[in-house]
């Protein structure tokens, strides 16, 4: 009888440290899972980027939407890094010609993801067309992470459910001349969240309070995202 229940006692003492060690386990196992989250506003500082139908820059409508979309990443327990996260250039501002300051500012921001472990990149940007017509957002991924495609769905059919349903883009692979997406390895996509060349949707895209579901569409296409991975 005392043998058996020593026994008993024995296997009750593995299974509560074999259980504990499975906890511990499974929570580092969570943690790991959640990448970092580098947000890109596109241009900045002398670079405006895009001129809005509406007078509207490009470059303070993507800031506007990337600290949104920074906000609702981190109130979802993910590690957020600003490219920029005021009206400014980045990289060697003190070069002598714009090419070559802009050159180092898109450098800048491929080195900072290439720095950064455990990652994914996420650009924002506003498309321009000279015909006034086209409108809805659009992504573009990264060929070089099999990622990439998957990421740029995840936002696309989060923009499109939630604030965009008539939008039939379609995703496409950003070709080698797009730098920052040709220059990094891990999954990475530019979000061109609307045109501004569309007054309509100009008008859309400055506003702050669609900025912001924009940057709740965007943030839910990257949680969805992570968490299959």
């Amino acid at each position: 009888m005392l043998t058996a229940f020593f026994f008993g006692v024995l296997v009750l003492f593995l299974c509560s440290i074999l259980g504990a060690v499975h906890a511990v386990s499974t929570a580092a196992a969570e943690t790991e899972v959640l990448p970092t989250v580098v947000l890109d506003a596109g241009h900045g500082g002398e670079d405006g980027g895009a001129v809005g139908a509406n007078g509207v820059e490009e470059k303070a409508i993507n800031l506007a939407i990337a600290l949104c979309l920074q906000e609702k990443l981190m109130s979802n327990g993910y590690n957020v890094i600003m490219i920029r996260d005021t009206d400014m250039a980045v990289g060697n501002t003190a070069l002598s010609t714009l090419a070559e300051r802009k050159r180092s500012d898109i450098q800048y921001r491929a080195q900072v993801v290439n720095e950064t472990e455990n990652c994914i990149l996420v650009s924002i940007h506003q498309n321009f067309f000279e015909q006034s017509q086209y409108s809805g957002a659009q992504m573009f991924y990264s060929a070089n992470n099999s990622e990439s495609a998957e990421l740029a769905e995840c936002i696309r059919r989060s923009v499109v459910s939630k604030i965009q349903p008539e939008n039939k883009r379609e995703n496409k692979q950003a070709e080698s001349r797009i730098y920052i997406l040709s220059h990094v390895d891990v999954p990475a996509v530019i979000v061109e969240c609307g045109f501004i060349s569309n007054p309509e949707e100009a008008e859309l895209l400055s506003d702050t309070n669609y900025q912001q579901k924009m940057a709740d569409a965007i943030a839910e296409g990257i949680l969805s995202f992570c968490s299959a991975e």
